[in-house]
């Protein structure tokens, strides 16, 4: 049994080794024949790899060949690309320097007097090869070459132009100068015969300066001496002069204070401006030979004044009137009022008006501060109406500082200006006017307006007239009220006022016994 077994495991031993033995055998045959076609593929790789690397060798050493032919100094291919590219950029524009050089050289020679059509084609051809060479499409070496050749050889030409008209400019020039010399020479020979004429006139003229030098030395001092003379003579006239023109002005001032003290003093008028012709006290009227062509209109104020004293009336008229109806060859005027009872208005008595004159209005200047009422408040305004209402106008007004502005002009047609005196009639009650810094200031520029204005006035033959005697003039009285101007007059109902009274018989009878008339105007008379 046990026999058998080992038997049967050599048996089995054999065919395992048998089976291996064949499997190693046919491996081994795959085996040598994968590597015998190994083999074979890595020799025919190398070749090729050893062909690759001899082209590639040759390639690069061609390629260093170009490059150093090139003249380019990096080793790689970009960089040495860009080097080219930033050299040929650099070229061209050496060769648009180039190009200005030769267009300034040409029209330098051209300016010098170079001619003919060489010059321009030369420099043409230049520009077409520079144009030529920027705008070639696919520009190389030898491209690039072939145009620089070109340029040169376009140079070369304009060189050579140059150079000839050069030459010729240079011959050109010499024969100028000769004949310029041999010019030069005669004009130099006659300068040098000016100069010494010129010199022998000079020392002439030299010796007669020096003369005439010690003359105006001599006049030059007598002339300071004249001119201290007449500067002393000068302060002396300014000095006299001064003195004289100081004085003149102090007697002037005097004169003018003194005529205007004597003006407002004295009471003569200028001429009467009318007189009375016919008195009725019965109906409180008169008739006066002022007329409608004299220039009178109703609610005219007049003053009258007694026939004796036609040029030097008193102070305290006898009356005032006011016109009612103005006609043609005599007027009608109501007593307004009568300073005395034992005086009253006779036939033949003056009629005058500070206001108005026949044929020629009368004009006024108001100046400074004017009390009518004697209240301490300017009254103005009632002064011009009562002018104005009696005929006259007002040219020009210098009210205060608190009051208005300085109006109208004054001239020599104004007849009277128009003040009024504190001292002679002072205010009835005092007033209380605050007063600041500014008003103070205004005050004393008025002040000083106001004194210019009377100078002027003065100068002007402007008559002064105080307050006081033309409110008496103008019949003021301060316990009546001041009336305004007249709208319009009922002519009908001033006729029916100033009607005559019927008369009884037995005031006819005494007119009857009664003596004639004194005058042919009252015959006329109803």
């Amino acid at each position: 049994m046990a026999a058998s077994n080992e038997s049967q495991g050599l048996k089995i031993a054999v065919a395992v080794f048998v089976t291996l033995t064949v499997i190693l055998a046919v491996t081994s045959y795959f085996l040598y024949s994968s590597y015998a076609r190994s083999e074979g593929l890595l020799a025919s790789e190398t070749d090729k790899a050893s062909k690759s690397r001899r082209e590639a060798d040759e390639a690069l050493t061609q390629y260093d060949e170009f490059r150093k032919t090139i003249g380019a100094r990096a080793t790689e291919f970009d960089p040495a690309k860009t080097e080219i590219a930033t050299h040929l950029k650099k070229v061209e524009d050496r060769l648009l320097g180039i190009a200005n050089m030769v267009n300034a050289s040409v029209s330098r020679a051209q300016a010098a007097g170079a001619q003919g059509p060489e010059l321009e084609d030369a420099k043409q051809k230049v520009q077409l090869a520079i144009e030529s060479f920027k705008k070639e499409p696919n520009k190389n070496y030898i491209s690039a070459l072939d145009r620089l050749v070109e340029l040169l050889e376009n140079l070369s030409l304009v060189d050579a132009e140059l150079s000839a008209h050069e030459t010729s400019l240079r011959s050109n020039l010499e024969s100028a100068t000769s004949v310029a010399k041999q010019q030069i020479d005669v004009q130099a020979k006659s300068a040098e015969d000016t100069r010494t004429d010129l010199e022998a006139e000079h020392n002439k003229h030299e010796q007669e300066r020096q003369v005439l030098l010690t003359k105006v030395d001599q006049l030059t001092t007598d002339l300071d001496q004249a001119r201290t003379d007449i500067a002393n003579l000068t302060t002396q006239l300014r000095q006299t002069k001064e003195e004289d023109d100081r004085k003149v002005e102090q007697l002037t001032a005097i004169l003018r204070e003194q005529r205007d003290v004597i003006d407002r003093r004295e009471n003569v008028l200028d001429r009467p401006d009318g007189r009375i012709t016919y008195v009725d006290l019965g109906t409180n009227e008169v008739h006066v030979n002022v007329t409608r062509a004299q220039g009178a209109r109703p609610q005219m104020n007049m003053t009258i004044f007694d026939q004796g004293s036609p040029g030097i009336p008193t102070e305290k008229p006898k009356g005032n009137i006011m016109l009612t109806q103005v006609g043609d060859t005599y007027s009608i005027a109501k007593i307004v009022k009568t300073n005395s009872p034992i005086e009253p208005m006779r036939v033949n008595d003056i009629v005058y008006s500070p206001t108005w004159s026949p044929n020629e209005p009368m004009m006024f200047a108001l100046l400074g501060k004017l009390d009518v009422n004697r209240d301490g408040r300017d009254d103005r305004d009632d002064l011009k109406r009562m002018i104005e209402a009696a005929g006259g106008s007002i040219a020009y007004d210098l009210p205060p500082p608190d009051v208005g502005k300085e109006s109208g002009k004054l001239d020599a047609r104004i007849s009277w200006y128009v003040t009024d005196d504190v001292k002679e009639r002072p205010p009835l009650r005092d007033t209380y006017v605050a007063k600041t810094d500014a008003s103070i200031a205004q005050q004393a520029l008025f002040d000083q307006r106001f004194g210019e204005m009377v100078k002027e006035a003065r100068t002007n033959g402007i008559r002064p007239i105080s307050l006081g005697r033309l409110l008496a003039y103008l019949g003021y009285d301060m316990n009546t009220p001041v009336a305004g101007r007249s709208e319009a007059v009922n002519e009908r109902a001033l006729q029916q006022l100033t009607a005559p009274r019927p008369r009884t018989d037995a005031q006819k009878a005494e007119d009857s016994a009664a003596p004639a008339p004194e005058s042919d105007e009252m015959q006329d008379q109803p």
